[in-house]
């Protein structure tokens, strides 16, 4: 994945305006439960509106690409809007700053520690959900990761190694590792990939070693003792940029409730225009699939 793969920062600045208020508190939370997670790399966990603590909760963790930020990338996938009408936590970290400024994922080989530096992201995000699970009353059946470009492979990245506590995925124009060799998951878990046909930083079509969208889906297919063939199915309407209902949804056959759906965003590039029914449909799908 070249450095120019980025998530196209300033593309998102427009989404900024939407954001409402600071979610991070609320009765219990800010005075007695932590809000900052991570140590030395703080992230703050937006709690949800009108906070119970008798009441569990899902958890989506969400996934900068590269060059973004944690805040931008919330912004841009909307899941601020599930927090802010009480029905689930969220939190959205920031990668490590590669020597151009960008921040990073360590999620693979091919993306994007560029300067060799090796950070443990898998490890830091693990930590993240568990010292949040220790904490608040989340809803194991509903620990969600959702990540783009970047953040995408590092949302597959999780998949590969953290699927006892992570229940379902959901991936922007990223891929699953390039090494089929680093992945080796302990118990399956739902998936849900969408991918512009016309994304030029992390293209959507396989190669012979480079697995792309249909490879991707295929081999978390795999994983998950699904069947072997993509089945179109309805069409949803999710990038303003392109005319219609370009987004055509593919599922394989598997055991409910797993799913691995592929989402293909017929003409759209690696930065998508998000519809109002982006977000919607994304908290739906993540929600159907709970463990």
């Amino acid at each position: 994945m070249p450095r120019c793969a980025s998530l196209g920062v300033a593309s998102l600045v427009l989404a900024l305006a939407a954001c409402g208020g600071d979610s991070s508190s609320g009765p219990d939370a800010a005075h007695v439960r932590p809000v900052v997670f991570g140590g030395d790399r703080p992230a703050t966990l937006r709690v949800p509106a009108g906070f119970d603590p008798s009441t569990s909760y899902p958890l989506v963790v969400v996934l900068h690409g590269y060059g973004a930020t944690g805040f931008l990338q919330e912004s841009y996938f909307g899941i601020r809007a599930e927090v802010d009408a009480g029905r689930a936590f969220e939190i959205a970290p920031d990668g490590k700053i590669d020597s151009t400024g960008a921040q990073f994922w360590n999620a693979d080989p091919a993306c994007c520690d560029f300067d060799g530096t090796h950070p443990d992201d898998s490890a830091y995000l693990g930590k993240l959900i568990d010292d949040i699970l220790a904490a608040y009353p989340i809803d194991r059946a509903r620990i969600f990761v959702i990540g783009h470009s970047n953040g995408g492979y590092m949302a597959y990245r999780m998949a590969c190694d953290r699927p006892d506590v992570i229940t379902a995925i959901g991936v922007l124009a990223g891929i699953v590792a390039t090494d089929p060799a680093m992945c080796h998951p302990s118990q399956p878990l739902a998936v849900l990939h969408m991918h512009g046909t016309a994304d030029q930083a992390v293209p959507y079509a396989m190669t012979a070693t480079y697995p792309g969208a249909v490879g991707s889906v295929t081999r978390q297919a795999g994983y998950d003792a699904c069947g072997t063939t993509l089945t179109p199915g309805g069409t949803l309407d999710l990038d303003t940029a392109v005319a219609g209902a370009e987004t055509q949804i593919s599922t394989f056959a598997c055991t409910a409730p797993l799913a691995v759906e592929l989402w293909t965003l017929n003409g759209s590039t690696h930065v998508p225009a998000p519809t109002t029914a982006f977000e919607p449909a994304l908290w739906a799908w993540l929600n159907a699939h709970a463990r």
